[in-house]
């Protein structure tokens, strides 16, 4: 197998080139300290943290030497792209107007088509699953003002 091949190798410099990106794109960002916190803090550390994982994914690739077949990358699949970019989306432009259960169950069922598919039943409660958790989570727990269901009229 080429090394060019390898699949671990590339998923550490993608990771540390998303990291690297996101270094320059909220270089603007007020940074502050541990103690006072800027809105760039945390950013900053999450990308620091990607870079350096990237490196040491990238870094056994190299150190393991040539993988086996089955860790040859295959190229890049459109449909999984596709499908997660647009259940974001649904997610986004869903939640503020018609409430998180029906945000969910849409996301849920959009990203269902980015690989194997669930059966309905597994879909279901995996949307029972999510909802349950968000509310519990961001609503109830943390106070978020989250509509929950949609507004009847």
């Amino acid at each position: 197998m080429n090394r060019l091949d390898d699949r671990d190798l590339w998923a550490g410099i993608v990771l540390a080139a998303v990291g690297v990106a996101a270094l320059l794109l909220g270089a603007d960002l007020t940074q502050g300290t541990a103690a006072d916190m800027g809105e760039g803090y945390v950013p900053r550390a999450m990308a620091l943290a990607m870079i350096a994982l990237g490196a040491l994914i990238s870094g056994l690739a190299l150190r393991r030497g040539p993988g086996k077949p089955q860790d040859r990358f295959e190229g890049v699949r459109l449909r999984p792209i596709a499908f997660v970019s647009a259940a974001v989306l649904v997610f986004a432009a869903t939640l503020s107007s018609l409430g998180v259960v029906v945000a969910i169950a849409a996301t849920a069922f959009t990203a269902n088509f980015a690989g194997q598919p669930l059966s309905w039943r597994a879909l279901t409660a995996l949307v029972l699953a999510l909802t349950t958790g968000v509310i519990a989570i961001f609503v109830w727990g943390l106070g978020l003002p989250l509509r929950i269901l949609p507004p009847l009229a």
